[in-house]
């Protein structure tokens, strides 16, 4: 499944300048990103974790668990961002299977690259 092809032409699309930080570690979560142009720096505690780049999700953790964030995510470029609310979130789910199984993918790769990190 390519995200780009649901999100490219979203009415919910926002352009964010090169070093915004769309959210902080530790803050609590409401909505979620899908990159569409440009590149976001994953950090944690100032350390580096990951990019992510057009087609990529940012965020959907907190969505998933209903948690404070557990990275924070800080535009590397210019980006054009899709805007994910709690709703959307929950309504992509439930209603479109490729997204669900999109999510669960990025979020065992993510976990994967963590335990890497700790070895």
């Amino acid at each position: 499944m390519n995200l780009l092809d649901i999100f490219q032409d979203s009415d919910d699309l926002v352009e964010y300048p090169a070093g915004t930080v769309l959210f902080s570690e530790g803050v609590s979560g409401e909505h979620m990103y899908v990159v569409v142009e440009g590149q976001v720096a994953i950090t944690l505690h100032g350390k580096p974790l990951a990019d992510a780049g057009p087609g990529e999700m940012v965020g959907e953790m907190a969505l998933i668990n209903s948690e404070i964030r557990s990275a924070t995510a800080t535009t590397r470029t210019d980006c054009l961002l899709a805007y994910i609310d709690h709703a959307s979130f929950d309504s992509m789910l439930r209603h479109v299977p490729d997204f669900a199984m999109h999510v669960m993918n990025v979020l065992t790769k993510r976990l994967q690259s963590a335990y890497e990190r700790v070895d």
